[in-house]
């Protein structure tokens, strides 16, 4: 490190140089010291009485810029002046008294001075750079050898000033430099310290909010890095790179409103070594579903915990406000300013609602709101029945004020209910025609709220008829094709009955030849389109219920239909009457053979 002479040293050497006589060499040379410096060294001028007496005047350069002037009286007092702003290289320096002159050269040499000579990494730090060359350009500003500021140029008084943050570097001294043409040899260094920091992100919040904290300034490689809150460690075993540089993160424990102090030490780098932040606690509420899944759907009359955090110590009469209307009161927090209670979700329209908090020293309004969102909801009665039951449905959380429409497997099944002012409501509508079995029950109003429920339809199957007429065996008919009537026993279920006939002349109903469905009577006649002819012929029946659940067929009744056929029935009849013809003939013989 290059060293300049103080000014304690030159003031005592010019009270030596005053004290020993001085002879002014023929030439008119002047004499002082010390003949080279940086911009603004003191330098003097002893014996002032071998120059002569009267009025003089001391000039700087050829542009000769006034330094002083004044009166030179009897005794040899000295001269002291300072070096004006100037370019790098030697300056003539003029002193006149009357008609004489008196010259010398002085040598400007270059230097920097810093703002300030300790900071923290990313403080501003300007460097003003003197003596250097006139209009010299291309000057770097090196920090610890390397470059932190370049392409730097200097007035036509070697003047310039620059500023930069400091760089990431591990706590201590560091070397600041500055070159360019004018080489780095003859500026003396100046040292800059830097001192550790810490910073947080954010700088205010609830408790639980987890804060980004990073420290520059420690030590290279320091280890056993510990984080404080309030004088406690809070994170452990931090480790800074080789800048000293580190960051880490946490979250706030639970603690008071109001300010907290967050620190940082390590094996090296103690706690008074590092400027504390602080972290300011506002008062918070949280709320989660006393039972189910985070994050799952809220309904009226659900229960929430609400717990607060951030309030102050022990602060009594706290009180919770759901869109305003208290639902609770007459809450405590702890000494850490922390309370837990449970609410429940009084009735409401569907969507977002406010829950708030205050106490007797905390406002509502210090209080960040908690928004929680209300899902509409619906339950049915009964949840299970038959076709054509009556269901009452009921719901809550739905928009205030608004028509409903009640639909079953997305047909409209009812219309004309409407909620009240919070959103409820009771409707009823009749389960229509359909399979056994679950279908959704869907409730949707004019302001896009939907609830849904399962309604269950009874699966049983109905009983199975007796068959009462044609009756098995029996013979129906005499000839030709003959109309029939099925005859058999009726049948009840919840969900109402239709039956299914079949007439076959096979006894495994292979070839059905009537086949009637949807009949609604226990009895059916064939019409003449569907007489039967002679034959030997099977009949069975089976229930279905509205709900479409299938009873067992019918055991196959057989029966027959016709005694002959035509043709036979013809003969009989032809031959009849020749019978009747000669019995007649015989009879009418005999009564004419007595007549006579």
């Amino acid at each position: 490190m290059k060293v300049k002479a103080s000014a304690t040293v030159l003031a005592l050497l010019s009270l030596a140089i005053c004290l020993i006589p001085t002879s002014i060499d023929a030439a008119g040379s002047l004499s002082f010291s010390p003949s080279q410096g940086t911009v603004g060294t003191k330098v003097a001028i002893p014996a002032m009485c071998g120059y002569g007496e009267g009025q003089y005047y001391l000039y700087w350069g050829e542009a000769e810029q006034l330094l002083s002037q004044g009166e030179l009286v009897e005794g040899c007092a000295s001269l002291t002046f300072t070096i004006p702003e100037a370019a790098r290289g030697e300056h003539k320096v003029t002193l006149r008294i009357g008609t004489e002159s008196f010259e010398r050269n002085f040598t400007v040499m270059p230097s920097i001075s810093l703002s300030t000579n300790e900071g923290t990494v990313g403080s501003n730090l300007t460097v003003t750079g003197k003596g250097f060359n006139s209009n010299e350009s291309a000057i770097n500003i090196n920090y610890d050898g390397s470059p932190v500021e370049t392409e730097i140029k200097a007035g036509s008084k070697g003047s310039w000033q620059s500023t930069f943050n400091v760089p990431a570097s591990s706590r201590g001294e560091h070397i600041i430099d500055a070159e360019g043409t004018t080489p780095a040899t003859e500026v003396d260094d100046q040292i800059f310290t830097v001192t550790p920091q810490i910073n947080i992100s954010p700088t205010s919040g609830w408790v639980g909010t987890v804060i980004s904290i990073a420290g520059t300034g420690f030590g290279s490689g320091e280890t056993n890095i510990k984080v404080t809150y309030d004088g406690l460690a809070t994170k452990t075993g931090i480790t800074s790179d080789a800048t000293g540089s580190w960051q880490s993160s946490f979250s706030i424990p639970t603690s008071a409103k109001g300010s907290h102090k967050i620190d940082a030490y390590g094996a090296t780098t103690t706690e008074a070594d590092v400027a504390e932040v602080t972290f300011t606690v506002s008062p918070g509420i949280k709320l989660e579903l006393a039972s189910g899944h985070l994050g799952g759907n809220i309904h009226i009359g659900d229960s929430l915990w609400v717990s607060g955090v951030g309030f102050e110590v022990n602060e009594a009469e706290i009180k919770i406000t759901f869109d305003g209307t208290m639902i609770a009161s007459g809450i405590t927090a702890d000494a850490k300013g922390s309370w837990s209670t449970q609410i429940e979700v009084p009735p409401s329209t569907k969507g977002e609602h406010t829950v708030d908090a205050s106490g007797d020293t905390t406002k509502a309004s210090d209080v960040a709101d908690t928004i929680i969102v209300i899902s509409p909801e619906m339950e049915i009665n009964p949840t299970s029945g038959a076709i054509g039951d009556d269901v009452i449905v009921s719901g809550a959380a739905f928009g205030g004020n608004q028509a409903l429409t009640i639909s079953y497997d997305g047909n409209q099944v009812a219309a004309g209910s409407t909620t009240n002012a919070k959103g409820n409501f009771t409707a009823s509508f009749k389960v229509p025609k359909s399979q056994a079995g679950d279908h959704t029950v869907t409730v949707t109003d004019a302001v896009a709220s939907v609830a849904s429920s399962t309604f269950s339809v009874e699966s049983t199957p109905p009983p199975t008829p007796q068959p009462l007429s044609p009756e098995a065996g029996s013979r129906i008919g005499f000839v030709g094709k003959t109309v029939i009537t099925f005859d058999w026993s009726d049948v009840d279920d919840p969900s109402g009955i239709w039956y299914l006939l079949e007439v076959s002349q096979s006894a495994d109903f292979s070839g059905v030849m009537t086949h009637k469905e949807g009949l609604t009577q226990s009895q059916y006649t064939l019409t003449g389109d569907e007489a039967l002819a002679k034959g030997e012929y099977y009949w069975r029946v089976k229930a279905i219920d509205g709900a479409e659940n299938q009873g067992e067929w019918t055991n196959g009744q057989f029966f027959k239909v016709g005694v002959t056929e035509w043709w036979l029935l013809a003969v009989i009849i032809i031959a009849g009457i020749g019978i009747i013809g000669i019995i007649w003939r015989i009879v009418h013989i005999s009564r004419r053979g007595s007549w006579k």
